[in-house]
């Protein structure tokens, strides 16, 4: 009978080692990148249920308020029901520190054994928050991530007397990967926490780069003195009108404006006064001009006008309007008039079939109608002369 005993308790040993080892193991494997510290827990608690001889096993958290506040709880029958079912099942508990026997744990740092929960008086509190039969046994553990407490674990059996040496050798070893798996829980949670905060700082760090960019963009593309584009923004504009004439047959009107004796205006007046004259002008062109049409600052005293979708006997007479609108302005000196020479190129599906479309650019848009400017200025200025192919030959 001896050696049958023997055997028997053998047995039971082995089963017992092969089933601790398997739960270490299957904690061991548990990923920390679960969807919130409740998941977790749920996962490590079914992973000590099922290779343990256990009714139900429950974690107590630690909040903020020094209250053990119950994350999780599971049972033998609930591992197979589903997360809703779960919760309906369960009743959270909370208790203070030093309260019932899952307070005491927490109170002492140590593991707390209630051998029979119907005479133990560290269970009563405990037993009127639940409305579940009383069981037979409990060990409540305290869990720490280095030495801070973090929480209690509460394991329970229906019957008394259940829980041997061996069970608590193995809640020592468990208790403490239970603590470094919700330490590294935890710290993966800051860690998240961290690359999710500097990664919205970094979006937008460069989005207020995108902003900064834009605005100097912007900035080097505007004439500070006249708020008009300038040359820099000029070319983009006008590659895109000459592209359209091209494809679309949209014809346009090319003007280049100079204002007349302008350095004789500076050297008579002062420069303060040259920019009130290029400041009003800039103004009064832009009274002239369509949100379509491209006007800009050339340089000095020079402007550009792109008349967009525009024909040639249209473009002449808007031309000849600015030239008298500019004619007309009012300055508050005594007799000064000041007066603008326009040339003028026409730029049409016709023109784009008798010229290589190919060869025809801004530059050359802008040749032909500085030409006629020249024209324009030979003939007396303060006209208007559109360009001519005879233009090219004197």
């Amino acid at each position: 009978m001896e050696t049958i005993d023997s055997g028997a308790g053998l047995e039971s040993i082995v089963v017992d080692l092969l089933n601790s080892l398997s739960a270490v193991k299957d904690l061991s494997e548990l990923n920390c990148n679960a969807g919130n510290e409740k998941e977790l827990i749920n996962n490590a608690l079914a992973v000590l249920i099922q290779n343990q001889d256990m009714e139900r096993c429950s974690l107590f958290i630690l909040n903020e308020q020094g209250i053990l506040v119950n994350l999780a709880g599971l049972s033998l029958a609930e591992t197979s029901k589903t997360s809703d079912a779960l919760k309906k099942a369960y009743k959270p508990l909370q208790f203070k520190i030093g309260e019932g026997i899952i307070g005491a744990a927490a109170l002492t740092g140590e593991l707390q054994h209630c051998q029979d929960c119907s005479t133990d008086e560290r269970f009563a509190n405990q037993a009127k928050q639940t409305s579940y039969e009383l069981p037979g046994s409990i060990i409540s553990v305290p869990i720490y991530t280095d030495v801070e407490l973090v929480a209690v674990l509460n394991i329970s059996h229906p019957q008394s007397y259940h829980f041997n040496d061996w069970h608590i050798r193995m809640l020592g070893i468990y208790k403490n990967m239970l603590g470094q798996l919700i330490t590294n829980y935890r710290l993966f949670q800051q860690m998240e926490d961290q690359i999710v905060k500097r990664t919205e700082k970094l979006e937008q760090a460069l989005s207020d780069l995108n902003v900064l960019k834009d605005h100097f963009e912007s900035i080097s593309m505007i004439d500070q003195l006249t708020g008009l584009y300038n040359r820099r923004y000029f070319y983009e504009q006008a590659e895109i009108a000459i592209a359209n004439t091209k494809r679309y047959g949209q014809a346009l009107c090319f003007l280049v404006l100079d204002l007349d004796h302008f350095k004789k205006v500076n050297d008579t007046y002062g420069h303060g006064f040259g920019d009130e004259v290029l400041i009003k002008t800039a103004k009064a062109l832009q009274q002239q001009v369509r949100d379509s049409d491209i006007l800009i600052r050339f340089g000095g005293e020079e402007f550009v006008v792109i008349f967009t979708n525009t024909s040639c006997a249209n473009g002449g007479l808007f031309a000849e309007r600015i030239r008298k609108e500019i004619e007309a302005l009012k300055w508050g000196k005594e007799e000064f008039i000041q007066t603008i020479s326009i040339g003028l190129y026409c730029l049409s599906s016709k023109s784009c079939l008798f010229e290589n479309a190919e060869l025809i650019n801004v530059d050359k848009l802008f040749h032909f109608a500085d030409t006629a400017l020249y024209e324009a200025k030979n003939k007396g200025r303060n006209k208007v002369v559109i360009f001519n192919n005879e233009a090219l030959q004197k």
